[in-house]
């Protein structure tokens, strides 16, 4: 429990998004405080990924406002929010070239310190993936790499979009014992998914969305008393 006067780390205050004549978000409102894991859930369509890059400022919202760490995002440069705030979006491409290549690449372009080697035990694969091209590998394998690569950035949240998505099922307990350990060290974590049933057991919060809008919002058993496991 966050003390009474901490400052949530977002604060998302009537915020709504539209496109053109189209609507896609509209009042939203909701604190994530440090530490959340926190689920948005909903049908294809119902404003989730909108919601989660608004967060990174991938996009802006048309109304309202959103805060981070009591500063409007509005007046942050973009390079330091994204230096505390990483994003994976679903389905995620890596350059062409051997795994090793590619890391290296990434890791010269992010200015970090971390070797190939520690992304493929971050995310659970086998030492041999470095030799390996990248236009060979599974979906769920770039997923894990992707998700491995923010996760040793020590970003401050990490927001995650289908996350899950086109992982088999050994990949799929690869992630989770990763989201748990990014948990225990007090990461921040926003994800839309819509698997549902297996966020249980790491998510203490969860919102429910329809039509652009927060229709359900609190505990995941809330969620699934309401909605049933969609």
């Amino acid at each position: 429990m966050k003390p009474d006067n901490a400052v949530p780390l977002f604060q998302l205050e009537n915020v709504g998004l539209s496109k053109g004549e189209t609507r896609i978000l509209s009042g939203i409102s909701l604190d994530v405080n440090k530490g959340d894991c926190l689920v948005l859930a909903g049908e294809n369509g119902s404003g989730k990924t909108s919601l989660l890059r608004l967060f990174n400022r991938l996009d802006d919202p048309t109304e309202g406002e959103i805060r981070f760490c009591g500063v409007k995002l509005s007046e942050m440069k973009v390079k330091e929010l994204r230096d505390r705030v990483g994003i994976v979006m679903q389905g995620p491409v890596l350059f062409d070239g051997t795994v090793l290549e590619v890391l290296n690449r990434i890791r010269t372009v992010l200015k970090q310190d971390w070797d190939a080697a520690d992304v493929l035990e971050v995310s659970g694969l086998p030492t041999e993936t470095l030799n390996r091209k990248t236009a060979d590998l599974s979906g769920g394998e770039v997923q894990l790499i992707s998700i491995g690569i923010v996760a040793l950035r020590n970003l401050e949240v990490l927001l995650l979009d289908e996350p899950a998505a086109a992982l088999s099922v050994t990949a799929i307990e690869r992630l989770e014992k990763l989201l748990c350990k990014l948990q225990s060290e007090g990461r921040t974590l926003i994800q839309v998914t819509h698997q549902i049933d297996r966020m249980v057991k790491l998510a203490n919060r969860a919102i429910f969305m329809k039509q652009g809008r927060i229709s359900v919002s609190g505990s995941m058993a809330d969620v699934i008393a309401a909605f049933g496991r969609f």
